[in-house]
Parts: C-alpha cells; sequence; structure tokens
C-alpha cells in the first residue's frame, strides 16, 4: 500500500520510442543483429516505461472496478510469432499491452487493449478473438439479452466515440438461428468478432495524460466489457 502512495506518476513515453519503432519498421533493420545492437534503447524507452505504466494503471484500474487485472504480464512480447506467418520479420513494429476482468490476460477472452507505434496510438475493448466456444456464447447471450447490449452499446457518448461494434462476420446466419427473423439482431449473429477502437496520434504517449486518456476509455467501455465477459464464462 505504502509503494502506491509513493509512487511517482507516470511522465510519458519519450520521443526516441517512437523513433525506435520507427526503425524497426525499416525492412532492413528488422533483425535480430540490429535489435541486438538497439537493444539498450529499447529497454531504455519502451520495455522499461511500459512496465512502470502497467504499475500505474494496476492502482488506476483497481479505482475502476477491482476485477480488472493488470501487471507486467499485460505486456505483450516484441517478438513475432513467425511459425505459421509469411512474413518471417522477427520484431513487432509496435508496442503493446492488454488486460481482462477477473484473468490476467488470454487473447481468446475479452480485452482492454493498446498499441502504439511510429503512426499511431489506439485503445479497443471487446473480442477480437474468433475463438468457436467463445464466440458460441456470446452469440447466445446477446439473443438472450439484446435489449441490454443495444443498450450498452447505444449508450450517447460510447456510440459518439466508436460509432459501431467493429469485426468480421459470415455471410449466412450460424447453425442455431437460421429461422431467426429480427433484422437488428441477425447482423451480430454473423459477426465473428465483437469490438470497439479509436485512433489518435502516436504523440498522445508522451504526455502524463496517456494514463488518463487510456482510463477514460477502461471507464466508458466497462459495461460492454463486463456483458461480453460475462457471456464467455
Amino acid at each position: 500500500m505504502l509503494d502506491e502512495l509513493i509512487k511517482p506518476p507516470f511522465q510519458g513515453f519519450d520521443p526516441e520510442a517512437i523513433k525506435f519503432l520507427a526503425k524497426l519498421k525499416i525492412k532492413k533493420n528488422n533483425n535480430k543483429e540490429w535489435f541486438d545492437k538497439n537493444r539498450e534503447t529499447y529497454e531504455t524507452y519502451i520495455k522499461a516505461p511500459m512496465k512502470e505504466l502497467m504499475d500505474i494503471l494496476a492502482v488506476e484500474c483497481s479505482k475502476i472496478d477491482s476485477d480488472i487485472i493488470v501487471s507486467h504480464k499485460s505486456i505483450f512480447r516484441i517478438n513475432r510469432d513467425i511459425r505459421f506467418s509469411k512474413d518471417k520479420s522477427p520484431y513487432k513494429t509496435q508496442s503493446s499491452a492488454a488486460f481482462a476482468l477477473g484473468r490476467i490476460k488470454a487473447t481468446e477472452y475479452p480485452l482492454f487493449y493498446f498499441h502504439f507505434n511510429a503512426d499511431e496510438f489506439i485503445f479497443a475493448s471487446g473480442q477480437y478473438s474468433s475463438d468457436s466456444d467463445k464466440l458460441k456464447k456470446i452469440r447466445a447471450y446477446i439473443s438472450k439479452n439484446f435489449n441490454e447490449f443495444l443498450e450498452i452499446i447505444n449508450e450517447r457518448k460510447f456510440k459518439k466515440t466508436y460509432g459501431k461494434v467493429q469485426g468480421k462476420s459470415i455471410s449466412k446466419l450460424p447453425k442455431g438461428y437460421e429461422n431467426e427473423t429480427d433484422k437488428n439482431l441477425i447482423p451480430f449473429l454473423k459477426m465473428t468478432q465483437f469490438y470497439v477502437w479509436k485512433e489518435y496520434k502516436p504523440d498522445v504517449i508522451f504526455k502524463p495524460d496517456i494514463v488518463k486518456l487510456i482510463t477514460s476509455h477502461i471507464k466508458l467501455d466497462l459495461n460492454f466489457m463486463k456483458f461480453l465477459n460475462e457471456a464467455v464464462k
């Protein structure tokens, strides 16, 4: 508790973080040799500040909802999984983190998510994974609680910020819903992802206000996330 009280506020990222990611985006630099030569820059201006940011967000998010789990494990590794990718570049060109309700981040569950790179800062919330088990549960829960779902996604500030819920869709109604006639419900039953997102210029990460920006989105998206989290239980 004392550590939380005396922890200095997050001051934002140094512009060197964006410069590093911009250089990493250049194809000739995205290799282990270049990364190792510039590892100190990565450690100093991205990895260490991201951990500091998680420490602050852990405290601030606990004030919003004690079920939001934020830790250093919320940070995604910068190494890419290239096993099944045609692009064999070993490193991501962005730094990212995610956190969930009631658990440490797991990509198959609904997540609060953000990343920054040389071009943008993005905050997103929702179910990005098309995990079949979770998808079936979300469809069933939306169908059963459709009025509640509409109330959440049509809330004035939520709708003004994000517009509509995003995600890939299939062309036909899924098995079990072939006879559905509600024209408002049908588009959601066809969706295989359910998320919202907002894009900002990358320089928002240079200011202490980045903590306020992230937590404001978490507050705004909390009911949406709680709905999806309840659905996948």
